[in-house]
């Protein structure tokens, strides 16, 4: 039995989150008209295994404050409390079961084009609809039309690694991180 609920799970590690995360969300909602998003930082990023993420905590944090005004957006610890590599896979399968329903799985066009390096990718395109935000203007990838949707949104130049790199730098950021957590971003990497 499948329940009408329509629920978003919009993950990612969100070092740190940033406005065009916001507008994904916000986009998401509206096209494809979800009752929940679920937006949910990864505990440990798999293809990102290797490298140094800032604490769980503060990412969870962050994303707390940008997204409390949003009454269908719905911060979730839950890859902490399941612990272990975040794989998508797990997390689709949670929520699918906490709702009884079919997901939509929120990614940006850069983590997109490598899908098949995902695990059990295959699996995870037979239990959630994925939602594509787009990154850029180049020709798009038809080798999973008819399982993928693409979200109709503007396209922001913006990536969590150059907002590291300008305060690093110490130039602004002002524009590319919500006002809410800027001045605590800002301190955080400089």
């Amino acid at each position: 039995m499948c329940s009408k609920t329509r629920i978003g799970i919009f993950g990612g590690s969100f070092d740190p989150v940033h406005t065009g995360h916001l507008v994904v969300a916000i986009r998401a909602i509206e096209q494809l008209e979800l009752d929940r998003l679920y937006v949910i930082p990864a505990y440990l990023p798999p293809h990102k295994v290797s490298s140094t993420t800032s604490p769980f905590e503060i990412r969870m944090r962050w994303l707390e404050t940008v997204f409390e005004g949003i009454d269908e957006a719905y911060v979730s610890d839950y890859e902490r409390e399941r612990g272990g590599i975040s794989y998508s896979l797990f997390t689709v399968r949670h929520f699918s079961k906490l709702h009884s329903c079919r997901p939509f799985l929120i990614v940006g066009e850069d983590s997109f084009v490598s899908l098949d390096t995902w695990f059990e990718y295959e699996a995870l395109l037979e239990e959630a609809t994925i939602a594509v935000y787009p990154r850029s203007i180049t020709e798009r990838d038809h080798s999973f039309d008819g399982q993928v949707i693409w979200l109709d949104a503007p396209r922001f130049d913006i990536s969590s690694t150059e907002i590291r790199k300008r305060i690093k730098e110490g130039k602004s950021v002002v524009g590319l991180v919500p006002d809410s957590i800027l001045d605590e971003v800002q301190s955080f990497y400089e």
